[in-house]
């Protein structure tokens, strides 16, 4: 039996592109009836139903999942109409990768973050967080390890010892793998987080009290 009324018919889609989460308003036509008869809503392949919010038979504000095709269209299903088409796409934008070190007025997800003591991620006070990656450039595993023992010495040492000279410098077997420009980037975001002050504002001294007292239970055991 055939549906009764038209399929639906996307044609307008504001904006057409942006990141995950991207609210969106959709135009078109006969977009269903009322909420319960929008049944299916896709954007790039991802399912927006959940998010979707149906005002009339020609406009739904829904955002944008994070799907995995760059570019797709907007389907729309209705009980009423059925299995819809459209005329536009939306293109979902890549956001930029934000380093530890890197500016942002926007929130970063702190999974990259762990604690020390345990080596593992959970949710901690982030008084007690720590860079995964202190050297704050993007290197392989087995690299990563070679990079921080040679950014550490480049610190220690100092930049003006005649052996890291960059007239002079000679890699050692261990650092063959690393450019003396990758070892001053290194050596100087570590010198940024050496000075700067990670303890966060105020509003995270409550979540670090249990920090605080096992440090002074510590300190009173070396009595």
């Amino acid at each position: 039996m055939s549906p009764a009324r038209q399929p639906p018919l996307v044609t307008g889609i504001s904006p057409k592109e942006g990141v995950a989460w991207t609210k969106v308003t959709i135009r078109g036509e006969n977009l269903g009836t009322g909420p319960a008869d929008l049944i299916g809503l896709s954007i790039c392949g991802h399912n927006c139903v959940l998010t979707a919010e149906w005002m009339s038979a020609s406009k739904i504000v829904c955002r944008v999942g994070p799907a995995k095709d760059d570019k797709g269209e907007i389907i729309v299903t209705t009980k009423s109409g059925g299995l819809g088409t459209s005329t536009v796409s939306f293109k979902l934008l890549r956001p930029e990768r934000i380093g530890i070190l890197d500016q942002s007025a926007v929130w970063v997800d702190e999974m990259n973050y762990y604690d020390m003591r345990t080596n593992r991620n959970k949710g901690i006070s982030p008084l007690s967080l720590r860079p995964s990656n202190p050297l704050g450039i993007e290197l392989d595993n087995q690299m990563y390890h070679q990079l921080l023992k040679s950014a550490l010495e480049i610190l220690l040492v100092g930049s003006k010892s005649s052996y890291f000279d960059s007239h002079s410098y000679a890699p050692t077997p261990e650092h063959a793998s690393n450019s003396f420009e990758q070892l001053k980037v290194a050596a100087s975001n570590l010198k940024k987080q050496a000075t700067k002050k990670n303890e966060g504002s105020l509003a995270y001294v409550k979540g670090g009290l249990s920090t605080f007292f096992e440090a002074q239970d510590a300190l009173s055991g070396e009595r």
